[in-house]
């Protein structure tokens, strides 16, 4: 009987235990009992615990807030295995590394990602290995339409992969929750109802709980708050036709010369912030909320989601954007420091905010400020801070309400050490690899080649990490990405080695036929476009190359993946569906560049088709709604400049 000596009753600790318990029963038919512990006695077993509870067995890599950074070790003590960390999520992780140095994965969430090989014995002795992430901050947020299973299974996955921390936009999430369970852009989906503000708020629930059970790091809400501050809707991008008060319309951003919600969108609507009922509404309404929900540990405070669009009066022109931003920042960084001390602000650098405040210094003194950079605009041709992607004009703050997104990397990067903030453990990136550009995956957008150059870059740039701005459901046409990301940012390598050995682990003995076929499209297609399409980046006149590569790829592709596991199958199938939407993708490139915009339409219209019909296959790997809003927009787009040429 193996004995798993659990010190500390912190439920991720009690999780670390029990996933040893299945995870070696399954691998080694071992029989385990888990036995809470007051102290290490040095008895034989695996001891799990914070580091400060096994001083006397092991030492730790020192790392600056236990809270916040992660850090473990494993080491064989005499008789015994000592799995430590630096916080409970941190020895969950290090019980997951352990299982992976003894041939464990988890390619994608789920339980087709998990891969449990069978070993002899369970070895307790010759480890001597420790890690400890170079970036702090390793997220996943909500996005896209996921359903409560998807968000469960991602959040499950990453600790698994080495990611610590999970973002539910708004003050509850039920714009992405409803995506799924309406399922509006999918009329042969059958199982669709409609949710209450409750059901959203339990859904939420259960999500925070699955979380706070890893230990992992919780962030909410973002944009919302101008809403909040006028008694309007906060959750997501939705219209608002009900009247307002006139009281309440004073608070509204003046902009050519009205006071009115912008586009209809209560959340993407500035405020006036020089009237100081605006700012005290609005600061008000985050302080009451983080009061309500102690859990939470970065409360992010965010303006609205629109550029633009600020106000133009006599009061708030005697400031920059920015400069009203450090003002409101300042003084709520010193109210929460009372009203929540342990909680965490993050500040965001986007759209107007790109340039930083020009009068007004942000006030760091409280230590709970944490500034994140979003280059929405940005090219996914180049990394991050690639000289290439320049256009060599000047950077030039631009006027009020009269702002141009920059699309060269060069630019962004430019704005964000402009910015200044200097402090990697609290900053990071939010970027969008996983929200749009994971479509093009390999059809000439290789995220596998680009991230590793983007985290690199990160920290030339000072930032500590990245949430990813992503669906729950980006696995597609594998999961090879996503879990490459979470080793990188882990400071792991995610090599060659690394990427034979995932590929033969998702798709069993025939794994070289999948990675020569992805390499034979990213090589067919040439070299990304700056500013191109996701989907349209293969290079002109090689459409009509890459559509021929994929029809006499299919009989390989068949008679590859004859797998033996049914997780194997999948990845199979997923690859397969990937290989006839990028037919489509590439069909309608080449009919566009001969100028039949009528057979391009006809063309995304069958791989809207497609995508429909099988989406009960695809759903957890494949974001359809996303794509499937995507693809009708271009096609409206499309068929409306096909309309024009004709005589």
């Amino acid at each position: 009987m193996l004995n798993i000596h659990v010190i500390g009753d912190h439920p991720a600790l009690t999780l670390a235990a029990e996933e040893l318990q299945r995870c070696l029963a399954q691998m080694a038919g071992a029989q385990a009992q888990i036995a809470p512990a007051e102290g290490f006695t040095g008895a034989p077993g695996i001891w799990l615990g914070i580091a400060d509870t096994l001083a006397d067995a092991v030492e730790l890599p020192e790392v600056a807030d236990p809270l916040w950074d992660d850090a473990f070790c494993i080491r064989s003590v005499e008789g015994a295995l000592v799995i430590a960390g630096s916080n409970p999520r941190s020895v969950l992780m290090g019980v997951y590394e352990y299982l992976r140095q003894l041939g464990a994965e988890w390619t994608v969430p789920g339980d087709a990602g998990e891969v449990l090989p069978e070993i002899a014995e369970v070895p307790l002795g010759g480890f001597d290995l420790e890690r400890r992430p170079p970036n702090r901050h390793r997220g996943v947020c909500i996005e896209g339409a996921p359903s409560l299973r998807h968000v469960l299974d991602m959040v499950e996955w990453m600790p698994r992969v080495g990611y610590n921390a999970y973002f539910l936009q708004f003050q509850v999430a039920g714009y992405f929750w409803r995506l799924w369970y309406e399922h509006r852009l999918n009329p042969e989906w059958s199982e669709t109802r409609e949710l209450s503000e409750e059901e959203c708020e339990e859904l939420d629930r259960t999500v925070i709980a699955e979380v706070k059970r890893r230990g992992m790091i919780l962030h909410q809400v973002g944009h919302g708050w101008t809403a909040a501050a006028l008694g309007l809707p906060t959750d997501g991008w939705v219209t608002y036709d009900g009247e307002i008060a006139e009281e309440d319309r004073a608070l509204i951003a003046e902009v050519g010369g009205k006071r009115e919600l912008w586009g209809g969108i209560p959340i993407n609507t500035e405020l006036c912030y020089s009237n100081p009922l605006a700012r005290q509404k609005m600061l008000d309404g985050v302080i009451e909320w983080a009061q309500a929900h102690p859990d939470v540990d970065a409360l992010h405070f965010w303006l609205s989601d629109a550029p633009n669009n600020h106000c133009e009066c006599a009061g708030c022109s005697e400031h920059s954007p920015a400069d009203w931003y450090a003002l409101l920042a300042n003084e709520l960084s010193a109210r929460l420091a009372e009203a929540a001390p342990r909680m965490k602000i993050v500040l965001l650098a986007y759209h107007d905010l790109l340039w930083p405040p020009e009068t007004v210094e942000i006030d760091r003194s409280h230590d709970n400020l944490i500034s994140m950079f979003a280059p929405i605009s940005r090219c996914y041709a180049h990394s991050m801070d690639d000289p290439e992607c320049d256009s060599g004009e000047p950077l030039v703050r631009p006027a009020r309400n009269a702002m141009t997104m920059p699309r060269q990397n060069r630019q962004l990067a430019e704005l964000w050490r402009i910015w200044g903030w200097g402090d990697r453990a609290n900053s990071f990136c939010f970027d969008y690899h996983f929200m749009w550009p994971f479509m093009g995956d390999l059809l000439s957008i290789n995220l596998a080649t680009l991230m590793p150059k983007d985290i690199a870059d990160y920290e030339a740039m000072e930032l500590g990490g990245l949430m990813n701005c992503g669906s729950q459901r980006t696995f597609y046409p594998t999961g090879w990405p996503y879990w490459e990301t979470a080793r990188l940012l882990c400071g792991e390598p995610a090599g060659a080695a690394d990427r034979e050995r995932y590929f033969r682990l998702a798709f069993g003995d025939g794994y070289e036929t999948a990675i020569a076929f992805l390499n034979g499209i990213a090589a067919v297609s040439g070299a990304p476009r700056h500013g191109a399409e996701w989907w349209q980046q293969v290079a002109p006149g090689k459409a009509g190359a890459l559509r021929e590569y994929l029809d006499a790829w299919a009989p390989k592709l068949d008679a590859a993946a004859s797998a033996a596991d049914e997780a194997q199958r999948h990845a199979w199938a997923l690859l397969q569906h990937f290989r006839e939407l990028a037919g489509h993708f590439a069909a309608a490139q080449e009919h566009l560049e001969s100028g039949r915009t009528g057979e391009a339409v006809a063309e995304i219209e069958a791989a809207e088709e497609f995508v429909r019909r099988t989406e009960s296959r695809t759903a957890p790997a494949l974001e359809s709604y996303t794509l499937l809003r995507y693809l009708a927009g271009l096609k409206a787009r499309w068929a409306e400049t096909g309309a024009r040429k004709q005589p």
